[in-house]
């Protein structure tokens, strides 16, 4: 998919990897001839960061691409999915991006790591179409890159207040808040934007500490701070790991919690760990997309196709499946907007894409707007997360099958 604005589309092209059979069948009239697009996925597999995304990330694209593939979801079209490791650095997501246009020849590309900030205006300036994770940047809410896609939304980089969460503190009977983070610019960001929000609704927020550096922390010192401070309600932004080490200071500090709120929890890892398991009992994880638990449609779905193309039989997805699948869904939705528009070019990709105004990535997330540039909370896949606590060895809704609504407060900034 080779970028030229002036080169017509007659029945199917795809400019430069993909053409049209030779005898002219269209993917958007259901020709019996298949015509292959490649979608390229770079995500970290190796360095400090795979450990975040790997191979199942790439597993998890694959099986929705596999799945996509049986079900001939796109008629006429074949979906082929090449992988390149992004590695832990922008210089190395860049080298990643350039493998796959000019090596793999990338139809599509799926940005499912944390670098891409180092490799997007490569993107740009080649106008290769993206579907990205976008959790280290603002490029995806930039409305110039008209090419780049937030799957989960393109996030607001004002960080303004917002409502829902602290109506859910208050419902676990939270009376005061503490913020803990780390001393990135998103961190600080979405510590200050939650501990805005928990203000705006009437509850105190007398103790946040946003400096810290991962794994440095002396939580034992954050957590007399803490219980000094009056909290019965703490939300972290910072790795699971340290999150739960700072859940256990406070519990070695006789503190009792009504409420928390960790971010990136929710996942088999957790409970593949005992330790973990352990150390996270009764804490209130955010999932950004409906959790296993309530077995809807759009889970089994899921949770099947995970079992089927990626072997994958434990009972919760691993928190690295998530890039990977979701990545993978809204470029076939973009495919399929694209393909009843019958124009499957890049281009056509772009448009088609860009009209989709509510995808809810098969009833597993609140409904996404590609329409539009920074309307996402950045912590909040579509404006909404679902709560879970954990309990014994399971994830347990909190909030049933209903999602917390977010909405932004006009007005404020935190960013």
């Amino acid at each position: 998919m080779r970028f030229n604005r002036t080169l017509p589309v007659v029945g199917l092209l795809l400019a430069g990897s993909l053409t049209a059979t030779a005898c002219g069948s269209s993917v958007a009239g259901g020709g019996s001839d298949s015509n292959t697009v490649t979608i390229g996925i770079m995500t970290p597999l190796n360095g400090p960061a795979a450990s975040s995304f790997g191979q199942k990330t790439v597993d998890a694209a694959k099986a929705r691409i596999d799945l996509a593939n049986a079900e001939h979801e796109i008629p006429g079209v074949t979906l082929k999915l090449v992988s390149e490791d992004e590695g832990s650095s922008p210089q190395t997501s860049l080298a990643a991006l350039q493998r796959l246009s000019e090596k793999d020849h990338a139809d599509i590309v799926l940005a499912a790591g944390a670098f891409f900030f180092g490799s997007y205006r490569y993107a740009v300036q080649k106008r290769i179409p993206v579907v990205g994770d976008c959790i280290d940047g603002p490029e995806c809410a930039d409305p110039k890159n008209t090419n780049i896609f937030a799957t989960f939304g393109s996030s607001d980089n004002n960080f303004p207040n917002y409502t829902g969460i602290p109506a859910f503190f208050k419902k676990q009977g939270g009376a005061r808040y503490c913020g803990i983070g780390y001393d990135s610019p998103s961190t600080v960001s979405n510590g200050k934007a939650m501990a805005g929000s928990v203000k705006a609704a009437g509850v105190p927020v007398p103790y946040t500490d946003f400096t810290l550096k991962p794994g440095q922390a002396n939580f034992s010192a954050i957590a007399l701070s803490i219980k000094n401070a009056g909290c019965d309600v703490v939300g972290t932004q910072m790795q699971v790991g340290d999150s739960l080490a700072l859940f256990a200071a406070l519990k070695n500090a006789g503190v009792t919690l009504k409420a928390s709120f960790v971010q990136g929890g929710y996942g088999q890892e957790l409970m593949d760990s005992a330790a973990s398991v352990a150390a996270a009992q009764g804490i209130d994880i955010a999932a950004g997309y409906t959790p296993s638990s309530l077995k809807t449609p759009g889970v089994e779905r899921m949770m099947n196709a995970l079992k089927t193309y990626a072997k994958w039989t434990k009972p919760y997805p691993s928190a690295s499946h998530e890039w990977g699948w979701f990545t993978a869904d809204t470029a076939i939705t973009g495919l399929k907007a694209a393909a009843a528009a019958k124009d499957v070019s890049g281009e056509g990709f772009v448009k088609a894409l860009r009209k989709v105004t509510s995808d809810d990535h098969g009833g597993l997330t609140c409904p996404v707007n590609y329409a539009t540039f920074g309307d996402t909370q950045q912590q909040f896949p579509g404006n909404c997360t679902y709560m879970v606590k954990v309990v014994g060895k399971k994830f347990v809704s909190l909030t049933g099958k209903d999602a917390i609504g977010i909405k932004a407060i006009a007005g404020t900034k935190n960013g």
